[in-house]
Formats: structure tokens, sequence, C-alpha cells
């Protein structure tokens, strides 16, 4: 296994929570894209209170992969502290964090890292710009498009997508991932809010998704989750 403290040019982290069906390949396809871009890299699998097994899944990985490290909680965190965990792990000078089901497609990995090596701050894949390619239900394509109209609304922060769980940041932008407050799902708005404030540029890219159906599928409820993420959204808009 690689040595805690060594310094890479990129870190990728993937925030899990019961993925045992689909972890491994996961990981080997973005071993695969990832040596096309960079020698020096590291992949976190941030765990997060598992039932099924993924844990032991990316065990059995480690004992082969000198570029995997695996962070494990016997209680579920949440999203964001799960992705919190990692980065204050990480030793790349470029932080990337995506889902397990690889629903934004990886090639679309270079041209974010380029934003962030070319411009710094932070690129995200956007599912509501220019050239983006989706495959959803349409009730969750409207509750997306309603989502991010609200917030531009409250903040004039200008973004299309908020939501979408890929994202890449300089090593100086993923410190704001530490000033977070919520570990929900609420946890990627407000970490481009902050950086927002803080002055740091964000570029939305357009990109392929895909969203995952059937066994293992999205672990977003629609309407309990838009309940929590609007009262997450309007507690920053009064005190943030």
């Amino acid at each position: 296994m690689n040595t805690i403290g060594e310094k890479k040019e990129l870190s990728l982290l993937l925030p899990v929570y019961n993925e045992a069906s689909r972890i491994e390949n996961c990981i080997r396809k973005l071993e695969s894209a990832i040596k096309r871009l960079s020698l020096s890299y590291e992949i976190i699998v941030s765990e997060d209170g598992s039932t099924d097994g993924t844990d032991d899944r990316v065990k059995n990985l480690l004992l082969s992969d000198s570029n995997l490290w695996l962070l494990h909680s016997s209680v579920r965190l949440g999203k964001g502290k799960a992705i919190k965990k990692a980065v204050e792990k990480a030793m790349g000078e470029i932080i990337v964090f995506m889902d397990a089901d690889l629903s934004t497609s990886l090639d679309y990995l270079p041209t974010l890292l380029q934003s962030v090596r070319e411009q710094g701050g932070l690129a995200i894949a956007s599912r509501h710009v220019e050239r983006s390619v989706v495959q959803r239900r349409a009730s969750r394509t409207f509750f997306s498009l309603a989502y991010n109209l609200f917030v531009r609304l409250l903040f004039f922060d200008g973004v299309r997508d908020h939501q979408c769980g890929c994202k890449a940041m300089s090593r100086k932008a993923a410190k704001v991932v530490l000033e977070t407050e919520s570990d929900g799902f609420f946890f990627d708005t407000e970490l481009i809010l902050r950086c927002r404030r803080r002055g740091f540029l964000i570029k939305e890219i357009g990109v392929e998704w895909a969203e995952r159906r059937g066994k293992g599928e999205s672990k977003v409820k629609l309407f309990r989750d838009a309940q929590l993420i609007g009262l997450d959204l309007l507690a920053y808009r009064l005190t943030g």
C-alpha cells in the first residue's frame, strides 16, 4: 500500500455506501482512465458505514494495488463527512471526487483536470449547460432544474448544476471542503457557494451523465431529500 504523506499529482476520492456490487468494476475503470492522464495518483475510497461488505471488497484490492486506500467507518456519516475525511488524507495537487456509479462519463475527466491545471479553483461536471447529454427520469430533471434555479435566485452565483457528484479542484480550493457544515446532500451546493464567496474560479463543463437504474439505484429520495436540502439551503442563506 502507498505511504500516507507521499505527494501525488492527483487524488481521486470515492465516497461510497453499500456499493459492493459495483466498487471493484468502478476502481478498475477509474485506474484505466487515470493511468492515461498521470502516473502520480491515488484513489481513496471513503466507505461510509456500509452493511453489504463494500469495505471487504476494497480490502481485497488493497493487497495488489499500491495506489489505493480505504477509509472505513463503522457508522453512517453522510456523504459530506465521508468526503471531508478523504480530503484530510489526500495528497494530490488536484483533488477529484465522484460517485461510485460513474454516472458522469470518465471521458470528461481530462477536461475537468485541464481546467484546474490551467485556472485553479473548482471545475464542475454539469448536466445543465451546453453540450451536456443527460439520461434521466423527467421527474428528477424537473426537480434538478427547479432546485438550481432557486439557488441562483437566492445567491446569484450563476451556477447551473450544484448537485452533480463529480467535481475537480485545486488543493487550495479543496481546503474549503473542510469548512463546510453539511454532511448530507446539501454538501455539494454549500461547497460551491463557499468557493464562490472565497473568490475561487468556478467553471462548469458539460458532460455525458446517465442516471443509475434498478439494483443499487440512486440513494437520493426525491421528495424526502428535497425537503431536507431546502431547509439546509434556507438556513445557509440566513446564517452563511
